[in-house]
């Protein structure tokens, strides 16, 4: 089976053709979540409630040419939402389950965990776009295609989120260090 064949098989609510989707993306959704949410549990949730919106949501769709940039973002937005949610409810956003979720931290890697919890510390979209391109490794036209923004505008949020994990990451790694 191919993409087009699972899409058209979910147009006709047949389980068989997501079944091959959600095999196909499984992986990748996960790790987009994880990204957003710097928790593997919760990753887990927001994908599975994604990949079941999107289910529900295809048998409605006129045309879908390929399914994971449509898909991401489902994702991306049950991922935001979970994020402000978090926001409302906590007075302190808590990053300690991304500094210790054993999938994301090698054990006593402390750059690792740095990064994590800088990159925590970031708007979404900084934080979105600096996973996009330096941990999956996307290409601009790649990461265009899947926030579906013009390619000078990834590059000009790249260059942005980077300059803010620089100042946050800096100004973690050297706070309390006499000048």
């Amino acid at each position: 089976m191919n993409e087009s064949t699972a899409i058209a098989l979910c147009r006709d609510r047949d389980p068989r053709g997501f079944e091959f989707l959600v095999k196909q993306y499984r992986r990748e959704a996960y790790y987009h979540a994880v990204g957003f949410l710097g928790n593997s549990s919760e990753a887990e949730d927001a994908c599975q409630e994604s990949f079941a919106r999107a289910y529900a949501s295809m048998p409605g769709l006129k045309s879908l040419v390929a399914f994971y940039p449509w898909f991401y973002q489902i994702l991306r937005n049950g991922c935001l939402n979970r994020i402000r949610a978090r926001r409302r409810h906590e007075a302190v956003t808590d990053v300690e389950d991304a500094k210790n979720d054993p999938q994301l931290v090698v054990e006593g890697d402390d750059n690792k965990r740095d990064v994590w919890s800088a990159l925590e510390q970031l708007k979404p979209e900084f934080r979105e776009i600096l996973i996009l391109k330096h941990i999956h490794e996307s290409s601009y036209a790649d990461i265009s295609k899947l926030l579906d923004i013009p390619r000078g505008t990834v590059m000009s949020r790249l260059y942005h989120a980077r300059r803010a994990f620089q100042h946050v990451y800096v100004k973690a790694k050297y706070q309390g260090e006499p000048q």
